[in-house]
């Protein structure tokens, strides 16, 4: 059992430059995976809350830091998730250029950039390393859809499209403003079979995405039917039907074989 290589869309929000947009994913996708490889995927997803200042730059810095410094997910403590994020907020603090920031966007950027998290893991099962396991963390209202045998399996952390608001768990950059993060984190983890498809999603999509589950269609068929190509078209589609929101967009597609 393996991993087909991951494919990643994003697009700005409609009347965005790209420059403008605010979500961000990261993949790591070692070559060899699973029982001749005992390597890990991982992949994040963050969307930065435009209302805070330098939004896209924690975006960034969050699935950065979720490849490239990996939570232990088996173990997450709130005191290891602090010490892990605490780095990621030095490296967001130590790139805002203070020096040009203007005094009436100050106190903005002092509170600190807001963006949600969703991070997923896998690699060989640990009990068996002919499996593969997969792990997800998630602070918000990204998502992680897995498809199993033709049906919608797990749908993490939100399950139905009426639980999308204006004011999703966010992850802050000052961590003076971090709140009752540990309350807001949610875990999963279970695992893979032979054809599963993994899909994460920032909130336009998958909201799109539970609004047709839940009328009955195979939302990941219409994904999977996709190219780099054909991406923007159709996203632009669905913003002018009414059928998704207009808002940055950003899907992360994997398929074990």
């Amino acid at each position: 059992m393996t991993l087909r290589p991951p494919r990643s869309y994003c697009l700005p929000k409609a009347g965005n430059r790209p420059d403008e947009y605010e979500d961000a994913s990261r993949v790591v996708y070692p070559q060899r995976i699973g029982a001749s490889g005992r390597r890990t995927v991982r992949v994040a997803v963050a969307d930065g809350a435009s209302e805070s200042a330098f939004a896209r730059e924690w975006a960034n810095i969050l699935t950065d830091a979720f490849v490239d410094r990996p939570l232990d997910l088996c173990g997450l403590t709130e005191e290891s998730l602090y010490a892990w994020l605490a780095v990621a907020q030095a490296e967001w603090h130590a790139g805002v250029p203070w020096d040009r920031v203007p005094w009436h966007g100050e106190a903005k950027a002092r509170a600190g950039a807001f963006a949600t998290l969703l991070g997923l893991t896998v690699g060989t099962a640990p009990d068996d390393p002919r499996r593969l396991r997969w792990q997800a963390v998630a602070v918000g209202d990204s998502c992680l859809f897995i498809v199993r045998g033709g049906r919608l399996q797990l749908s993490f952390p939100l399950e139905d499209a009426a639980q999308f608001d204006n004011a999703p768990d966010l992850v802050c950059s000052n961590p003076a403003n971090a709140g009752e993060l540990w309350e807001c984190v949610r875990r999963g983890s279970g695992q893979c079979a032979a054809g599963d498809l993994f899909i994460l999603a920032s909130d336009a999509l998958a909201c799109w995405f539970l609004s047709r589950n839940a009328a009955g269609e195979k939302p990941w068929e219409t994904l999977l039917t996709l190219n780099a190509s054909g991406w923007a078209a159709w996203v632009e589609e669905q913003r002018r039907g009414g059928a998704m929101r207009n808002d940055d967009t950003t899907a992360v597609v994997i398929a074990v074989a």
